[in-house]
């Protein structure tokens, strides 16, 4: 088991009804009891929001948060829940630059923008620019799932200097997406170039919630320091619209 006492996840698919997430609320209490049950003390669910895909509005994943944090309240499960939505990059989210139609992680101006996976390093360079032009930092969803960063992962210095955060997937570092994925991730974290470590959960059967475990790997691999930073400290910072330790 990990040392650590609480942990955030920042990304995640436990919302019901609203994209390839949760199936139901039955599915959606199971979630949020193993999230509990793994330490997990704060949650952002993210919804997706990707053109001709997932377009489920505003109104209506408020109302599914409301039945959310009923399910949480009702279990007396010990969470903090907060929603804002995995925005695509695409032409839904360029409109919304525009007008500032866009809901933040917490308090703060940070985007969870996530790509197709095949952009090479300048499309996505450009989409950080444009991005941070209309005022939001940019927090790329599961970036080792990148064409560009396999390619080179180095390429994700250059997405941290032109004002990209990072985050990546528990189960990409516990090997759950491949071997090539499992070493890249541990490339990333072995330079320092991650923000914050979600779980990106959607079910309970395949894509399921490992922050618990992911946090005793790391201190086993990395040490608590860095597992604290990723799974607590960073993410509760961009939460709180505060400026992360080293930024």
């Amino acid at each position: 088991m990990s040392s650590l006492e609480k942990l955030v996840d920042l990304h995640c698919h436990l919302m019901p009804y609203v994209d390839d997430g949760a199936y139901d609320e039955d599915e959606c209490l199971e979630l949020l009891k193993r999230e509990a049950a793994q330490g997990v003390r704060t949650i952002c669910l993210t919804p997706h929001l990707r053109a001709d895909m997932f377009e489920t509005t505003d109104e209506e994943v408020q109302e599914h948060f409301a039945q959310v944090q009923r399910l949480a309240r009702e279990a007396e499960l010990p969470l903090t829940l907060y929603h804002s939505r995995e925005y695509h990059y695409d032409r839904i989210l360029r409109s919304r630059l525009q007008t500032r139609d866009l809901r933040p992680l917490g308090a703060g101006n940070t985007l969870l923008v996530e790509f197709s996976g095949r952009e090479d390093e300048a499309e996505m360079l450009e989409a950080v620019d444009r991005v941070r032009r209309s005022g939001y930092t940019p927090l790329v969803a599961h970036v080792e799932r990148c064409f560009a960063i396999h390619e080179d992962w180095a390429f994700a210095h250059e997405l941290r200097s032109a004002g990209a955060l990072l985050q990546v997937n528990a189960g990409s570092i516990l090997g759950r997406e491949g071997l090539r994925q499992k070493l890249l991730t541990r490339k990333l974290l072995q330079k320092d170039l991650v923000t914050v470590i979600a779980s990106d959960a959607h079910d309970t059967s395949v894509r399921v919630p490992e922050l618990g475990l992911c946090a005793e790997h790391l201190e086993n691999k990395f040490g608590r320091g860095l597992a604290r930073r990723l799974l607590w400290e960073n993410p509760t910072a961009i939460l709180n619209g505060q400026t992360i330790r080293g930024e």
